[in-house]
This record gives structure tokens, sequence and C-alpha cells, in this order.
């Protein structure tokens, strides 16, 4: 049982992951609410454990009486990039769990799976695996989660935990699978199982536009701010981009998801809005990236191979911000920064090319999902 956080940058690492085991010929039920479509549309059979949740007015609101956690540009300060705010999250993310705990529990019991996998802000992956005895398996989507949030988000959910006799100091994963490449890879507790995996972008499919194809006359640099921040915050952070990118001799693709693009302006003709493609597509033939540095997008920029330029909004994305920074693979920048001399720094300096293709070769290096799966039928017994 594949067990998901809300969001689509939370469920889909899970997905490459979920039919190489229905390839090897094991069964595969996803339990999630919140963009559940997602997964469905993925050919995976997928079960709404909290029908009727509105999870993107609830944590919108949650966000809205907690300002730290509000999605708003912030200076890449080298003392704070690492101040994650586990608990603020897990706070979060605990809300965000609890309406799922019984009718999850329930699906389990009935469908009885033999592990659980779960996503790094999801308690209630953990809370179903103790409750029927079985491994937890948590799925990274990033380069820092470890048991710290499993055992944040338990603490937080501690009196849905008790009332089925579980306690939560207790709770932590059995093995966490990993995403990051070697170079970036963190350290993890002592008590943490970790198999390393490959990461394979997944981002839903499409039909590919025939331009994206066509031989390219010059650089095609891509700006996106994911899914969550255009809906939470606005767009307005690329304004500086699109009065600079009019003066580079480059093409830009904006993949903002259909956002409303009126705060912008009038765009200059090298500028080109898409609804959506699939963006490991999109990344394989553009030469650099300018995001926010949410997860899902710092990873498939990874491996992809080009540089980046990091905005960050929130949550993991000082962190990923600071990584980008301090390998030589681009920079975390304030929105104000995206000058013309700085986008001709991302998409002409060599440094930043080699050693953002130098990352993506470790990536291509490391063996996929499929061949930890004999490990994981023994962990299951």
């Amino acid at each position: 049982m594949v067990a998901s956080s809300p969001g689509a940058g939370h469920v889909f690492p899970t997905i490459p992951t979920a039919w190489a085991l229905r390839a090897a010929g094991h069964d595969v039920i996803v339990a999630m609410s919140g963009h559940i479509g997602k997964a469905a549309e993925a050919g995976l059979p997928v079960v709404d454990v909290s029908p009727g949740v509105d999870y993107d007015k609830l944590q919108y609101e949650f966000a809205a009486n907690h300002p730290r956690l509000l999605l708003k540009p912030r200076s890449l300060q080298e003392d704070d990039a690492d101040d994650f705010q586990f608990d603020a999250i897990a706070e979060l993310f605990a809300e965000v769990s609890a309406p799922t705990v019984d009718n999850t529990v329930e699906l389990a019991r009935r469908w009885r799976p033999d592990v659980i996998l779960y996503t790094p802000c999801h308690g209630t992956g953990p809370l179903v695996a103790a409750v029927l005895g079985i491994p937890a398996v948590m799925h990274g989507f990033n380069v820092i989660l470890g048991s710290e949030m499993t055992a944040a988000i338990a603490r937080q959910m501690a009196p849905h935990f008790e009332r089925y006799g579980i306690d939560p100091s207790a709770v932590r994963p059995d093995v966490i699978l990993d995403v990051a490449p070697p170079t970036l890879r963190r350290t993890y507790n002592d008590y943490d199982t970790v198999w390393p995996i490959r990461y394979l972008p997944y981002n839903g499919g499409g039909v590919l536009p025939a331009w994206l194809s066509e031989p390219r006359t010059r650089p095609r640099v891509t700006a996106t701010l994911g899914s969550t921040v255009p809906g939470a915050s606005g767009i307005s952070p690329l304004g500086t981009l699109i009065q600079a990118a009019g003066t580079i001799d480059a093409d830009f693709v904006l993949a903002l998801g259909g956002a409303d693009l009126t705060s912008l302006g009038t765009l200059p003709p090298n500028v080109t809005p898409v609804d959506w493609i699939p963006f490991n597509e999109l990344l394989a033939v553009s030469d650099a990236i300018i995001h926010h540095g949410g997860g899902g997008t710092t990873l498939t920029t990874f491996a992809a191979g080009i540089p980046q330029y990091v905005l960050p909004h929130g949550a993991d994305n000082y962190v990923n911000a600071k990584l980008v920074r301090t390998h030589g693979i681009g920079d975390g920048l304030m929105p104000d920064q995206l000058t013309s001399e700085r986008l001709n720094h991302l998409i002409s300096y060599q440094p930043i090319h080699d050693k953002a293709a130098s990352i993506a070769n470790e990536i291509r290096s490391q063996e996929p999902f499929a061949a930890r799966i004999p490990q994981l039928v023994d962990l299951a017994g």
C-alpha cells in the first residue's frame, strides 16, 4: 500500500516505484486524498481516504495562521538555510494527515498489505503500519527528510496513535528509500536503514508540442514556480525575470500550469507560456531553469543535468537553494536579482554546466528501485 500526503510533488516520486512493483508481479493500491487524480491518471488504483476534505483550503488557512510558513520569497542566508522548521511543518502535516487515519486503517485491514510505503510528510502511513505490525518504508521526495519528520509528525498526532494503542515515540521507518544523488546525500541518524535508489522523474503524461522536438537555434531557459506557489502567493516573483528576458538572446518557457499571467504584463516575443508539459521532457531540451526550489523540481533538474537559479519560498526550498549554491550548480536568489547579467551567467558560464552534468551522471549510475525489490520482499517476510 502506498500512503501519500496530498500534493502532486508528494505522490509523483512514488509512481515509478509503484509501477516497478506491479511490473514485478506485486499488487499495489494507493491510499491518499487531495490530488488523487494524479495517481489515478498514472494507471494506479486509488482510494480517497478522506473524501470531501478541501486540502488546498486547509493548508492555506494553516499557513496564514503560521506566518513563518507562508510561501513568499526570502533571501538565502547561510546561517538559516538549513533551518527546515521540522516542528512547524510537522504540525501542518499532522493536521493534514488526521482526516485520513480511520479510513486508511480500515482499508488496510480489508486489503491486508505486506508493506506500507509512505511519503515523508504523511503521518498516517507509519501509524497504519504499526497497527498492522508490518514494515513501514519511507519514500523520499527530496534531499533532506529522514526519520526526523516521521517522529515529529507522530508527536503531533499522539492522540491518534494512542487510541490505536501505538506509542508515537517508538514509530520510525524500517527503511528509507533515498532518492538524493550521492554527492548531495545527507547524513542520516544511526537508526535509519537507507536504501539509495535512482531518482526517476515522473510528472504525468501529455501530448508534446511539435516545437519541443525541433532543433534549437539558441539557448532555452525554463521558469516555473511549481504546483503550490502560484495558488498560494501568485506569480509576481517572475516579474523581474520577464523584464530581463526580453534583452537576452535566448528563448524562455514559462511552465506555470495555466496560472493567470496578467500580473506579468505583455510578454516579450521570446517568452512562451505553456499550460502543461511533462516537466522532465521539457528540461531534457532546456539549457537552464529558474524555479522555486521544491524537492521534485530540484531533483528533476539534477537528473536533467542543467544549471539552476532557485527563488526559495518556503519549506525545503532554502535547503535546496543552499545545496545548489554550495555545489556550484547555480545559485539561490531573490526575484529582483534576476538581472540580464545573471541570466547570461546562468546560460553561458561553463563551470556550472559541467557540475550539473556531473550530478546527472551520478544519478544515471545509480541502481533503480527495481533492483531493491528482492530486499523489500525479504523485509516483508
